[in-house]
């Protein structure tokens, strides 16, 4: 079902984020977007995943041209 798709996921440094996006990795998404304000817990997130389909976009749900950018071809 996730297989080759792009995702985002807003507050994705949170506890459900993180677990999502080690479920997501697990079953061969394509990529995956994490979107969220945290730039400590990106950091730290990307250490621990260390994959080269995550990328990381800072901003909040309420900068409408920020998320508008991180949702560009997200499936």
């Amino acid at each position: 079902m996730f297989k080759d798709k792009t995702i985002l996921i807003t507050g994705g440094t949170g506890s459900l984020g993180y677990a999502l996006t080690k479920r997501l990795l697990q079953l061969g998404v394509g990529k995956i977007r994490i979107y969220s304000r945290n730039e400590s817990k990106q950091i730290d997130m990307d250490s621990e995943f260390n994959d080269s389909r995550i990328r990381y976009f800072i901003g909040d749900v309420r900068d409408l041209p920020r998320l508008t950018r991180a949702m560009e071809d997200v499936d």
